[in-house]
């Protein structure tokens, strides 16, 4: 289906040179001098980024992305396998299926029974989203350092073996917490478990 290239929005799948993109983020400029356009940045399944500007008069083929839910069975060497909660068959999904920071997030967070979300793109796989939200414990957290709790302030912490990231200086080694893997700013820390 054929859409005026003015019309896209953020998450869009389209094709372009014969790649499928997804449209990560988008602005309208009007210059002083010449029509007005759409800047965008796309995002292809291999990691690619590319800024493209499409006029009023461009036109791109959109592509229909489906979601169907799958649920996380097991990792075998390089291969995540996910069962499909219609039909319950098995889906071998490899690391050349999806983005790199998809294969990442599954081998570190994905749990026995977590439900994901496969999307499709002309019968392709396209990607897998985990939930965004997920529980995590804390492997090792900095001490706190005297007069530093006045005001709000994060300290480092490591979870899952060598990630890591920000908590507040209340937290401690051991303590459950949720983070949240789709952050402006990557993996953030959302609150105490």
């Amino acid at each position: 289906m054929s859409i005026r290239g003015m019309d896209l929005v953020i998450g869009s799948c389209i094709s372009l040179r014969d790649k499928i993109w997804k449209v990560v983020s988008k602005q309208h400029v009007k210059p002083g001098k010449g029509g007005a356009y759409l800047q965008v940045v796309l995002k292809s399944l291999d990691g690619v980024k590319l800024e493209h500007r499409f006029s009023s008069s461009d036109t791109v083929d959109l592509v229909m992305m489906e979601k169907k839910k799958f649920q996380f069975s097991y990792f075998e060497k390089k291969s995540v396998f996910l069962t499909d909660l219609e039909t319950y068959e098995s889906v071998e999904i490899t690391e050349n299926m999806v983005p790199k920071n998809t294969m990442f997030l599954l081998r570190k967070f994905a749990t026995e029974d977590m439900i994901v979300d496969v999307e499709y793109a002309n019968d392709v796989i396209y990607d897998v989203v985990l939930p965004s939200n997920v529980k995590v414990k804390v492997e090792f957290a900095d001490p706190v350092v005297k007069g530093q709790t006045a005001a709000s302030s994060y300290k480092n912490a490591v979870i899952c073996e060598d990630i890591n990231i920000g908590v507040p200086t209340y937290l401690g080694t051991g303590d459950e917490i949720i983070i949240n893997l789709y952050g402006e700013k990557g993996l953030e820390f959302v609150s105490r478990a």
